[in-house]
């Protein structure tokens, strides 16, 4: 693939910042305080709330020519009153065929307006793929709404579709500001996602368990044929269609697989085992389209395009790109926020904290020592300064690996009894089920009230004892994952060592086989730490 200069990137900037026809200039003019009325009808804007027994989007923004986008609020747990609060997530997949695009890696997400709860912020992003109809209404003189106008657009360059967001942001900036949602008085704007943003959104966000949000595709029920349009018999066979038309994902957005595939705000880079190699690529599309096969769509797939073709000359636009705004605020929203992130960051700064997060915190005066011999370099006691510090940090770094481990071991011996637990209640769920089972066999032959009673009865067991299965199978995914992710391999190894032979002193011999089993479990998750929930189940019930 012909590599493309950075140069084609910052031209969309220009582009942005060039006035658009017939849109307000918000420097000038000021945000409108008048929303204009919507007039399409409500299925070509968001038809899944005209679907029976849909649900309506979160947010609807009015558009030009009477039109509307239709939003979902991406909820993610974060403190909304610590600027500096954010969410770790872990994206991407174990395959390694093509782990150098698609690894996993470790990522950390915020929105930018403070949620329902102290405890979240969130983002918002378009409930479905820009339509031509929405496209029209940002491009050309208004016409009569028709059924073409809920079919997807395609055909987009990298550089249309950040101009297309632009003069979204200009029009509602100049004639509808009053309908947007804001954060500490500021007006958000519209862009293009981040590939963090769509992949959290696309799996599911904090809508689903932990166990889903790392599985393959969002889905636990049904084909892909019933959540994507794509290349299938029976299913799109290379041509776009309307939007909405398939099942949404747990977050309420729909085509997040296939139709479009649609437009990233950022370059590629290279993964390179979970960071990003430092050579920036060409544009990047996710959630396949109508062309992609059921094999080539999935949460994590992501495709480099060179934004210019060679042999055209023109910018890279094929039928099958597409986009899905994000609505999106930016950091430093007034002074007093400025302000209060300055705090927060010099806050974290003297205690050491860092920006990783994951180190603890130093000893409270630790800071002002360095900062003491630093700034007195050429005091002669500076030798004894220096050795006692050195003191100071060796006794902090030690106390530092006995509380890791200390952590790691505690971790251990808690997914240890989860995984007996759930060894116990796939046991109990085995017995119910052959009951069950039986008594309907029985029922069959020769109906009895009170028998139905027992079947009802054996059967709400049943379903409460699933539901207790699903709860440790999500606090032992919780264990897997704070042992891999958050404790270094050398820490966890010491904190078993230490937990088992403590386990041998006090005699806990069925503790012992158990430790000795989850920590199998461990490194088998290790190497796969993307295992849906069947397969962690599986990987549980294994002695």
């Amino acid at each position: 693939m012909r590599l493309v200069p950075i140069p084609a990137f910052a031209l969309a900037l220009a582009v942005l910042a060039a006035p658009q026809p017939g849109g307000a200039d918000p420097a000038t003019e000021g945000p409108a305080t008048e929303v204009p009325a919507i007039d399409w009808p409500v299925a070509l804007y968001d038809p899944g709330a005209a679907a029976p027994g849909g649900s309506p989007a979160d947010l609807v923004l009015p558009m030009p020519c009477g039109g509307a986008m239709a939003f979902q609020r991406v909820d993610v747990p974060s403190d909304a009153g610590d600027p500096l609060s954010d969410l770790r997530i872990r994206l991407g997949r174990s395959d390694p065929e093509k782990g150098y695009a698609e690894y996993l890696r470790q990522t950390w997400l915020r929105g930018g307006f403070a949620g329902a709860t102290p405890a979240s912020t969130h983002y918002f992003i378009a409930r479905y793929e820009l339509t031509e109809g929405q496209f029209n209404a940002l491009t050309r003189p208004c016409g009569a709404a028709g059924r073409k106008d809920r079919l997807a657009q395609g055909g987009l360059s990298w550089l249309a579709a950040v101009d297309l967001a632009g003069r979204y942001t200009e029009w509602l900036y100049g004639h509808a500001a009053a309908a947007l949602p804001r954060q500490d008085g500021a007006l958000p704007h519209l862009r293009l996602p981040t590939e963090t943003e769509w992949e959290f959104a696309a799996r599911g966000g904090a809508r689903v368990d932990a166990n889903q949000f790392g599985a393959a595709r969002f889905f636990t029920e049904g084909a892909l044929d019933d959540y994507a349009l794509h290349f299938a018999p029976g299913s799109a066979r290379g041509t776009i269609g309307p939007v909405g038309l398939r099942r949404p994902n747990p977050l309420g957005l729909f085509d997040i697989y296939g139709n479009v595939e649609e437009l990233m705000l950022d370059p590629f880079h290279v993964n390179l085992f979970g960071r990003d190699q430092g050579q920036v690529g060409g544009l990047v599309t996710r959630g396949g389209s109508v062309l992609s096969s059921a094999e080539q769509i999935y949460s994590a797939a992501r495709t480099e395009y060179p934004p210019f073709q060679a042999r055209t000359g023109k910018a890279t636009a094929p039928e099958t790109f597409g986009l899905r705004l994000v609505l999106s605020m930016h950091v430093a929203t007034s002074d007093a926020e400025l302000t209060r992130l300055r705090d927060h960051w010099l806050a974290r700064a003297t205690e050491g904290e860092g920006g990783g997060g994951q180190g603890g915190t130093q000893p409270p005066d630790q800071a002002g020592a360095l900062a003491e011999i630093i700034e007195n370099e050429l005091d002669p006691q500076r030798r004894t300064a220096l050795v006692a510090l050195q003191a100071d940090l060796r006794a902090a770094r030690d106390a530092e690996t006995a509380a890791r481990r200390q952590s790691a071991g505690s971790t251990l011996l808690a997914g240890t009894i989860f995984k007996a637990s759930l060894i116990q209640t796939e046991a109990e769920i085995g017995r119910l089920v052959y009951n069950v089972k039986t008594l309907i066999d029985l029922q069959a032959v020769a109906p009895d009230p009170q028998r139905q009673v027992q079947i009802e009865t054996l059967g709400a067991r049943l379903r409460a004892t699933r539901a207790r299965q699903h709860e440790f199978l999500l606090s032992m995914s919780r264990a897997l994952t704070t042992l891999s992710a958050d404790i270094s391999e050398t820490d966890a190894r010491a904190g078993y060592r230490e937990l088992r032979e403590s386990l041998l002193l006090s005699a806990e011999q069925a503790l012992v086989v158990g430790l000795d089993q989850f920590w199998r479990d461990l490194a088998r998750y290790r190497l796969r730490p993307d295992m849906d929930q069947a397969e962690l189940l599986s990987l549980a019930l294994t002695k």
